[in-house]
């Protein structure tokens, strides 16, 4: 029998034992590694480094860690650099679950195969995924036998240009994002998945751009449909400019009913010999932001 704790209620227990929402995101791009790290070394090793480090300083205020794959994929030997970051994460701070951003979508077998990829090879604890394909597209990553992995649905994504496929106007009235957010929250039940289960939702913003005018309808709206029952991964803070006291009224319902994800604002916070420091401060600072509205 698996006895292992729930990815939901391991990310609750952490948001709790350290008091902060906050997930970093772990990015890597070349051309972001700090010049103090070894230049003899071949670029997946220095980035080795420079996460490890940046973990280090961030883990006493990050509820979550969130690598992005294609970030990892786009370096030769990036994939062991991934493997060795999750091992990494799970050896020295095992109650911190590890997300991975990677955004899966297709047909049954394929879904089966990423499943395989990203739970038994890379070894995360969730992952996100498409649902354009239909419910293939969250069946196929399910392993009964894993019960306490997350599987997050996209859902209203930050990026500007989502707006034109995910505010369709269906014929009953609701925005194609509402119906995805209902759908997703269906075949989580009809899955026997929905306690781990979650969406991605955008932080609250700016509309338009300028305005003065604080966006956060989607989030509460979201809420109306799924109630509690999914936990929500919120991106579009930090260096997307997203409303943290709009975002947490909208969408906040206790511990481990959200965490908020900063990425590039963090990881990338300073090039110079204080990389890891900066990275840990930023972090900090952005826990101490969040928390004067939870």
């Amino acid at each position: 029998m698996n006895d292992a704790i729930g990815f939901r209620k391991k990310l609750a227990l952490r948001q709790e034992k350290v008091n902060s929402l906050v997930c970093v995101g772990l990015d890597a791009l070349p051309e972001k590694i700090p010049e103090c790290i070894d230049g003899t070394l071949q670029t997946w090793e220095r980035v080795l480094i420079q996460m490890k480090r940046i973990i280090d300083a961030t883990a006493p205020y990050t509820c979550m860690y969130k690598p992005q794959k294609a970030h990892y994929e786009a370096i030769p030997g990036g994939q062991r650099t991934l493997q060795e970051i999750v091992d990494y994460i799970h050896m020295n701070y095992s109650d911190i679950p590890v997300f991975l951003d990677c955004k899966r979508g297709d047909i049954g077998r394929t879904q089966q195969r990423y499943c395989v990829a990203h739970f038994e090879i890379d070894r995360i604890d969730g992952m996100n995924f498409s649902p354009y394909m239909g419910k293939d597209c969250m069946e196929y990553l399910v392993d009964e036998k894993y019960p306490e992995r997350a599987l997050v649905g996209l859902c209203y994504t930050s990026n500007p240009s989502a707006r034109q496929v995910q505010d369709v106007i269906l014929d009953n009235g609701r925005r194609y994002w509402e119906f995805i957010a209902e759908t997703t929250l269906h075949w989580a039940e009809e899955l026997n998945v929905v306690d781990n289960a979650g969406l991605v939702m955008a932080a609250a913003y700016e509309f338009p751009k300028g305005s003065g005018n604080i966006f956060s309808e989607h989030l509460s709206r979201c809420r109306e449909i799924i109630g509690d029952k999914m936990w929500l991964l919120i991106p579009g803070v930090g260096t997307q400019g997203g409303f943290i006291r709009e975002t947490i009224e909208a969408g906040f319902c206790g511990f481990g009913s959200l965490a908020i994800s900063s990425s590039s604002g963090i990881t990338f916070e300073s090039m110079d010999m204080d990389y890891a420091e900066a990275s840990g401060r930023k972090t900090k600072e952005l826990k101490n932001q969040i928390n004067q509205w939870i």
